[in-house]
């Protein structure tokens, strides 16, 4: 399949491809599969989707709580007080 897309709209396809570490094409399959696919993509259970959101949160680098000083308004507005 061949896409005749202005030269801006590339541009930016592109930029948004290579933010996502992935070639141009890949970018535009999976949008395209995001877009579309929904009717051909089955749904998952409650369980599999607890499971895979579980899986997704560990993926992520343990970090320190945020101390309650850091939450007051003052420090969440600083430009109100």
């Amino acid at each position: 399949m061949n896409l005749n897309l202005r030269p801006d709209i590339e541009e930016r396809l592109l930029s948004l491809a290579s933010a996502n570490g992935v070639s141009l094409e890949v970018f535009l399959q999976q949008v395209v599969e995001e877009k579309g696919g929904s009717a051909t993509r089955p749904r998952l259970s409650s369980d599999e989707w607890s499971h895979q959101f579980e899986e997704w949160a560990d993926s992520f680098p343990d970090a320190p709580p945020i101390p309650d000083e850091a939450l007051s308004r003052e420090d969440l507005n600083p430009d109100r007080w």
